[in-house]
């Protein structure tokens, strides 16, 4: 317990309106080693304190925080500045070799990172102290990744260039209409384009034994499988469960109803047309709005029928699900090789760690490269088929180490 006050006291001077003649500690249910602190009077929490096996903190969040409206907005390099000053004051000598990564803005705080890195000057990703502040300076949160860690270098490596080779082979892209969201892309202008997706197609990562990492292959996205509403798809699959045929049927003739030649503009999501989470009282069936064949992005209607009834209790359409889309493909798009060959006409392949972790939770940093967008930073989710405009993310920190 001693040692929780000792790490509370050294946290105070980045708090607001907490004096430690007021916080005890609180019980917990929790694993080993986390520590609630509240006040002595009244028993209001204050903060949650998580200490390792050894004693050091493996993270701390200030519950007091969430409440607060800051007054002023510091600005990031104060912000910056004020993290290096909370390691020197709170970890001293233990975080002496970690160097500044990245402020970030997270629109409620800011979040800073300060990192090791190898011999070679390449950031080792969550091996230091991750710290938000609130705007005005005040403490949010702060995680640990201090202790022991490992170094993994092949034996053998390819060169950036042959890793570029690597990834445009590997390269793919989906065809589809989707708007061109200026809450989303630098530049976006609101409007409905036709596009080579890039998302989910793009390699993450080159090995140096020349792997090509997809972590949405590994994590199994995958654009959703599609069938026509036609003849066979009223048979449901050749389903044996009345109760969903009549579902389905109940459901298509619904879009029908509201869109008379819905095959011309709908596809059946097959994926969910399939899951039946019994405890629901409802199927679900979503149709996703095509344009003679391509996906428009995130529009469709989403339809719910009652298990027993077979009627439809709900009927929610997306704000573009009625709108005409031919216009945008009367003019032949460019080909996917000429965008492929443009997606990585600017990139470079740049080498990087990335952290895992072995048995036992150590983290294992790995030598890998990795897409490098050209300044002024972001990554580039797409390319107008028409006019060969990218589009690009904004995925830049206000401060970069």
């Amino acid at each position: 317990m001693d040692s929780i006050m000792i790490w509370f006291e050294k946290l105070l001077p980045y708090l607001d309106g907490v004096k430690i003649e007021d916080i005890e500690t609180g019980k917990t249910d929790c694993s080993k080693g986390l520590w609630t602190l509240q006040r002595k009077d009244g028993g209001e929490p204050v903060g949650e304190l998580h200490l390792d096996s050894k004693g050091g903190i493996r993270y701390f969040i200030n519950h007091q925080a969430e409440g607060r409206t800051p007054v002023v907005s510091l600005s990031p390099v104060a912000i910056r500045d004020r993290a290096g000053q909370f390691i020197a004051d709170v970890f001293g000598m233990e975080a002496a070799e970690l160097q500044f990564s990245s402020v970030v803005d997270l629109e409620h705080v800011y979040t800073v990172d300060f990192v090791r890195a190898d011999e070679d000057g390449l950031e080792l990703p969550n091996s230091g102290l991750s710290i938000a502040f609130q705007k005005d300076g005040v403490l949010s949160e702060v995680v640990s990744y201090l202790g022991p860690l490992v170094l993994i270098d092949e034996e053998k490596s390819i060169s950036s260039e042959a890793a570029l080779d690597l990834y445009m082979a590997n390269l793919t892209a989906e065809l589809k209409i989707s708007k061109y969201d200026s809450d989303l892309y630098v530049d976006g202008d609101d409007q409905f384009h036709l596009i080579y997706d890039f998302l989910t197609g793009s390699p993450d990562e080159v090995k140096m034994d020349g792997t090509v990492i997809s972590l949405a292959e590994d994590l199994g996205i995958y654009p959703p499988d599609h069938e026509p509403l036609g003849k066979e798809t009223l048979k449901a699959e050749s389903r044996p469960d009345t109760s969903y045929r009549i579902a389905l049927d109940s459901a298509i003739k619904m879009l029908f109803r509201k869109f008379p030649g819905a095959e011309q503009r709908f596809l059946l999501r097959k994926e969910q047309s399939e899951s039946q989470a019994e405890e629901r009282n409802v199927f679900t069936f979503i149709f996703d709005r095509h344009q003679y064949g391509v996906q428009v992005e995130d529009e469709g209607v989403e339809i719910d029928v009652d298990r027993k009834t077979g009627t439809v209790v709900r009927f929610d359409m997306s704000e573009a699900a009625a709108i005409d889309f031919s216009p945008l493909l009367r003019e032949r798009p460019f080909s996917l090789r000429t965008v492929k060959a443009l997606f990585v006409s600017d990139i470079t392949m740049r080498p990087v760690r990335t952290r895992n972790e072995a048995a036992g939770g150590v983290p294992v940093y790995e030598l890998v490269y990795i897409p490098d967008f050209p300044e002024p930073g972001g990554h580039v989710h797409a390319i107008d088929a028409h006019s060969l405009e990218k589009w690009t993310v904004d995925t830049g920190s206000l401060l970069e180490g």
